[in-house]
């Protein structure tokens, strides 16, 4: 069975809550992602994903040069441990309606799970079937 921690993403890009919001969405740009970890007190306590910020400055309810990653920050409730399953996580991510999933490992996020990267796992199974 394949594992979690065998398709994450194992580097953590991360931002600040002071950090100006679209200075954040261009470090995701640059990295070719599409989440930011938030530090807080106690490790990452928060993300910021291009869609929180899409959706918001579509709706044209902020100046997105002011808007600060603090602004859009979710806080973080959903993770999937290094050690359990794509299955496992795929039912994460359907049940919850989310596109990316922090990974831990004793209870610390150590990587970060994405839609892609489920999609990178499933194309390498095709390629192993493929005749």
């Amino acid at each position: 069975m394949s594992k979690v921690g065998d398709y994450m993403s194992k580097t953590l890009y991360t931002t600040s809550p002071d950090t100006l919001a679209h200075e954040a969405i261009d470090d995701m740009y640059k990295n070719k992602i599409s989440a930011l970890l938030v530090s807080g007190e106690q490790d990452y306590e928060w993300i910021i994903t291009k869609t929180d910020w899409m959706l918001l400055v579509l709706k044209g309810e902020c100046d997105p040069k002011t808007l600060k990653v603090s602004d859009l920050m979710t806080k973080i409730v959903n993770t999937v441990d290094v050690g359990q399953t794509i299955a496992e996580a795929c039912a994460k991510i359907q049940e919850k309606k989310v596109r990316h999933l922090p990974a831990t490992e004793n209870g610390r996020i150590v990587g970060m799970l994405s839609v892609k990267d489920i999609e990178k796992y499933f194309l390498s199974l095709h390629s192993k079937t493929d005749f």
